[in-house]
């Protein structure tokens, strides 16, 4: 409960600690945008349409009965193949179980988000495959990552991590698009990267020590919840660097996204937050990829998100890469 309340606390900590300070210093330079966020042309409550059509569910739907039916048959025969006949099918189950989520009432997906509805399925059919198998719940789960990229070993975990990286990196598309004002807003999205990296290492550090995370032999999970506001391709070298555990911190990173792109918006509105460079810049610095993603339909905040993720991952890389900074932050959070 402690780990879920520093990402929880720690989302609406960084998110706000970044926008206010955009907007104090966009309203001293005479530029903030007062009134209500205008999210469509419809107005700000009209329902958004669907993310994916039901044509391509459909199409999922029946790639995954066929690719289970297949690594069924192929595992239960040791067939040389099974691995990744068993890989594709279960990348099948994981997009359809994304695509059935999001395409649920919008009621539904804005207190659950579908990554967690993705992940729900992809259990429940990982149950399945086990019990068609005669193998065990944990044997089937180990081969969805097997940490090896090798043809006939790399698991449906494998392949979508790997693609994260130009998943991140696509969103320099959006940001070239926009450099002209991102280059007149140099000022506040350079604040941003610093109160996002900064604000985010040692607020975060701070809180598990003080809620004392972990007990006297918890070091390894404070250290693994730092870069809780990081994006994972480079939350992951960043937990390296301070020998944190690096499983646990991509959990706890995933799930600041999926609160950050579930609530994100919504606490933006809350707290009157209408200017769309802070919006945008507290977003991205506070709930990663999926934050980001969540700004899309916000036009004019999206390319400050993005370019406020990638600066607040980088900077914060940075800082823990000198060792002075390093010591310090893994003092303040655990006493050491």
């Amino acid at each position: 409960m402690k780990c879920l309340f520093v990402v929880v606390f720690g989302f609406y900590f960084s998110a706000s600690t970044t926008a206010y300070t955009v907007l104090a210093i966009r309203k001293m330079e005479g530029r903030a945008v007062n009134g209500p966020v205008v999210k469509s042309a419809s107005g700000v409550n009209s329902a958004p349409p669907k993310p994916f059509s039901q044509e391509l569910l459909d199409l999922l739907t029946k790639g995954l009965v066929l690719s289970g039916a297949a690594s069924v048959a192929a595992t239960r025969l040791n067939n040389e193949y099974a691995t990744p006949i068993r890989t594709v099918f279960m990348i099948i189950t994981t997009f359809a179980g994304y695509v059935w989520g999001a395409r649920l009432p919008a009621g539904f997906v804005k207190v659950v988000h579908p990554l967690v509805t993705s992940t729900i399925v992809t259990h429940i059919i990982t149950q399945l495959c086990a019990i068609a198998t005669g193998e065990t719940f944990n044997n089937v789960l180990a081969t969805y990552k097997s940490g090896s990229m090798a043809f006939k070993a790399a698991g449906a975990g494998d392949i979508l991590l790997y693609l994260l990286g130009p998943s991140v990196v696509s969103f320099a598309i959006s940001m070239y698009s926009r450099k002209n004002v991102i280059a007149e807003n140099l000022l506040v999205v350079c604040t941003a990267m610093i109160v996002g990296s900064v604000g985010g290492l040692f607020g975060t550090a701070l809180m598990v020590r003080l809620l004392a995370i972990g007990g006297a032999a918890g070091a390894v999970l404070r250290k693994s919840l730092l870069p809780r506001n990081i994006t994972t391709p480079l939350a992951i070298p960043i937990t390296k660097i301070l020998n944190g555990d690096i499983p646990l911190a991509c959990v706890f990173v995933v799930l600041t996204g999926i609160y950050g792109g579930t609530y994100g918006r919504g606490f933006m509105d809350s707290i009157g937050i209408a200017d769309p460079v802070a919006r945008g810049l507290g977003i991205g610095a506070s709930a990663q990829g999926l934050g980001v993603a969540s700004m899309t339909s916000e036009k004019e905040a999206f390319p400050f998100a993005a370019i406020s993720m990638v600066l607040t991952a980088v900077a914060a890389t940075v800082l823990v890469s000198i060792p002075s900074i390093k010591d310090t932050i893994v003092h303040v959070a655990t006493g050491n």
